[in-house]
């Protein structure tokens, strides 16, 4: 960007190009020039001085006899081309006439063209340094206009690209529900077939491929809401080496055969207040990226390290803002093409890819940009043409410093007692009460919360848990939670939605902290989270 030559901060003045060819006149403005503290560039041809003439020139002084016509329509087509905030001031240095002269076209037609200032020769020092300063002082407005230009085509820019986001994430929203209700059915219909059929049975092979293209469904659209900050961040304290390795066999797989996959994770490392799933989105994305930007025979190394981040770090870092402490250090490098400085600049945009039209979205950075810096981590980005990149993520410790031992296992998520649930999709409520009954519950069912307090107030029943969908028809939000304690005192509630976990919020559905399980999911995850509500001691609140 051009920087205007009247303000401080050390930007450079604007250069005089002096064009005199012939005779001392050139010799003699130049050193006056300089010697009051002015940059000039002098210049001996048609050719050197179309050359030295940019966006950033100040102004030119030129002598009239170097005005010949083929230099004078090169010069016109110049200043003709210069972008519509510019006006090279030019000063034109006459001989004294009586009338104009046979030749003086090629002056006139200049006129035409820009903004020319007429001095007869013999000059006046004085008189020349203060057009020398009107001109420079006129273009320092120029460059002025330029910047304000400038600016304010970002700050569109950057409105469209907000505006952009806003739209996906509208889309994402709305879409998200009816796909993530469907995927629900698909994956929980799915895990029941594949536990019923014995392990060598020949449909078990589909329909696994069946739950792992569902996954991959459910994956997109999660991406989608990371991207567009909708996501509802659900997080809780994890080992990001435990992550890392739970996802080894899938990431070799998502590289192919063709690339070697090399983690580094050591065993005892901090814990991290973060999104597993989020988590995982990241860690996925980032290897995907370096395949794609990888030959193939390449190397994709993953790398999971405690370290400190103290005053020599911001010092390499003066850019950013950060919390000194203790994080853990996710990196991602590849041995592939890098980028150049010009690449890495717009690398976490929206919708900026350097790939083919048809195999980049643009969204892959730009949501793990978001994710991490919704987990109140920070990101780098290192990367040098031909030397591969390195994708530096840094989350911060968590309090208990080292993760419990191993040994103690997953809770079973079985049990006995009696869950109500309420769901408007038909193939959403049965998925999940045949979900909840194969771990042992017993369960009750209901389409709506009207039907739901029905329910519970003709039967006398009473429950101990109430997984319901947030958004249904009729009662909904702090009136749907009300009704439901009245109706079931003491009951612990578990919420679900297919819509954007912002989307809940923004509404004021249920409060953020409120117990949340995001469609599509797992019967066995379901379970799970049941399970470790049931069990919360009841003094505990809700997280």
């Amino acid at each position: 960007m051009i920087r205007n030559p009247l303000e401080g901060g050390g930007a450079a003045a604007a250069p005089v190009v002096v064009h005199t060819p012939t005779g001392r006149d050139g010799e003699l403005v130049a050193a006056l020039l300089e010697a009051h503290g002015y940059e000039v560039r002098r210049t001996a041809s048609s050719g050197q001085l179309l050359r030295e003439l940019d966006d950033r020139t100040g102004a030119l002084v030129v002598g009239e006899e170097a005005l010949d016509p083929d230099t004078s329509l090169a010069l016109c087509e110049c200043l003709r081309a210069q972008p519509s905030w510019s006006d090279l001031p030019l000063i034109a240095l006459t001989f004294a006439r009586r009338g104009p002269p046979a030749d003086a076209g090629g002056l006139e037609q200049i006129r035409e063209a820009c903004n020319v200032t007429l001095l007869e020769r013999p000059v006046q020092p004085v008189t020349l340094l203060s057009a020398v300063r009107a001109a420079l002082r006129a273009r320092a407005r120029q460059f002025q206009v330029q910047r304000y230009l400038y600016e304010r085509a970002r700050a569109e820019e950057q409105v469209r690209r907000r505006q952009r986001i806003e739209a996906v994430g509208k889309l994402a929203g709305g879409v998200a529900h009816e796909v993530n209700n469907m995927m629900t059915a698909v994956l929980g219909f799915s895990d029941i077939a594949v536990r019923r059929l014995p392990a060598d049975h020949p449909a078990a092979a589909d329909i696994q491929e069946v739950i792992k293209a569902g996954g991959r469904a459910a994956r997109i659209t999660q991406q989608l809401l990371a991207f567009s900050r909708q996501q509802l961040n659900q997080p809780e304290l994890l080992s990001v080496s435990t992550v890392v390795s739970d996802l080894g066999n899938l990431l070799q797989q998502s590289l192919g055969a063709e690339y070697e996959l090399r983690l580094a994770l050591p065993r005892e490392l901090p814990l991290v207040h973060a999104d597993r799933t989020q988590l995982e989105q990241v860690l996925v994305n980032l290897v995907l990226n370096a395949r794609d930007a990888t030959p193939a025979g390449g190397t994709v190394s993953v790398a999971v390290e405690p370290v400190q981040l103290d005053g020599s770090f911001q010092s390499r870092h003066e850019d950013v803002a950060f919390r000194p402490g203790d994080y853990v250090m996710l990196s991602v490098s590849d041995t592939g093409t890098g980028m150049d400085r010009e690449t890495m600049d717009r690398a976490f945009e929206p919708f900026y890819t350097t790939k083919p039209v048809g195999q980049g979205t643009g969204l892959g950075l730009s949501t793990v940009y978001g994710i991490v810096k919704q987990a109140g981590g920070y990101v780098w980005l290192y990367s040098e043409p031909g030397q591969g990149t390195a994708v530096k993520i840094y989350l911060p410790a968590a309090e208990s410093a080292v993760p419990a031992a191993a040994g103690g296992g997953r809770p079973s998520p079985s049990g006995h007692e009696r869950i109500l649930v309420v769901e408007d999709e038909d193939l959403v409520r049965q998925i999940a009460r045949r979900a909840l009954e194969a771990y042992g519950y017993e369960v009750l069912e209901a389409p709506n919360g009207g039907a739901a307090v029905e329910l519970l107030a003709r039967t006398g029943l009473a429950v101990d848990l109430i997984l319901c969908d947030i958004v249904m028809p009729g009662l909904n939000g702090p009136e749907l939670e009300g009704a439901l304690q009245r109706a079931a005192p003491g009951a612990r509630i578990l919420y679900t939605s297919g819509y954007a976990g912002s989307d809940v919020l923004l509404r004021r559905f249920v409060a953020p902290s409120a117990p949340f399980i995001q469609k599509p999911f797992r019967a066995a995850d379901l379970a799970l989270k049941v399970r470790a509500l049931l069990d919360r001691p009841s003094h505990v609140p809700d997280a």
